[in-house]
């Protein structure tokens, strides 16, 4: 099969942000920790300082160094990854360290909507965590409310040592015991950069609503 070319879409999204910065407003987004705080109350809201692009080759580097962390300082006996974004870095955690994987669903979302003020379990902590060392892995850690959450259903169902790890988090994140990036940044994420939308590719919603946002 050819390799797709996603030059437009990535041309499409340069220009939202080349725009933001090229209009002056970049200075005037708040920095403020009360205007961060606020920000915070919502984790889909979150205080952007600008944006960075993830490749795929980002992502194996830093599960390549949460792997070789983790190994070194816990050393588990079984993944968890949180559903949906969590389970690809849990997954490749996973398969670096070769543990066995399991997902649960913790989510505000549906049909990738937010529709809840809390996130509801969807899909339950495995009771293959009873007497185990549990790794939770999200994508990202912001309020730390949905990770606090899978931390204690693992703890419920018996795990003997629940430690959590991201891919990134943001400077004023609620911390995982291991992460790989710490950026203000809006992350654009290689799996979801693009979304079939009637039948045209095209940049996710919510990441150019995001960069319309802090352009205002």
């Amino acid at each position: 099969m050819a390799a797709r070319d996603f030059s437009h879409l990535w041309r499409q999204l340069a220009g939202s942000v080349e725009s933001f910065y090229a209009s002056g407003r970049a200075s005037l987004v708040p920095t403020s920790k009360e205007a961060i705080d606020a920000a915070m109350e919502d984790s889909y809201h979150h205080y952007h300082a600008g944006v960075t692009r993830l490749d795929w080759n980002d992502v194996m580097s830093m599960c390549r160094e949460l792997a070789e962390r983790v190994q070194r300082e816990y050393d588990p006996d079984i993944i968890i990854g949180i559903a949906k974004a969590g389970v690809i870095p849990g997954a490749i955690l996973a398969s670096m360290l070769r543990k066995d994987f399991f997902p649960m669903r913790l989510s505000r979302r549906q049909k990738d909507r937010v529709v809840r003020e809390k996130p509801a379990i969807l899909v339950p902590m495995p009771e293959e965590v009873d007497g185990k060392l549990v790794l939770i892995v999200d994508e990202i850690a912001a309020t730390g409310e949905t990770m606090r959450l899978a931390v204690g259903e693992a703890r419920k169902k018996g795990a003997k040592k629940v430690k959590t790890a991201t891919l990134y988090v943001h400077a004023e994140s609620w911390r995982p015991n291991w992460y790989a990036l710490e950026t203000d940044d809006l992350i654009i994420q290689p799996w979801d950069f693009e979304v079939l939308d009637r039948g045209r590719w095209v940049v996710h919603p919510e990441y150019q609503e995001e960069i319309d946002r802090i352009g205002r």
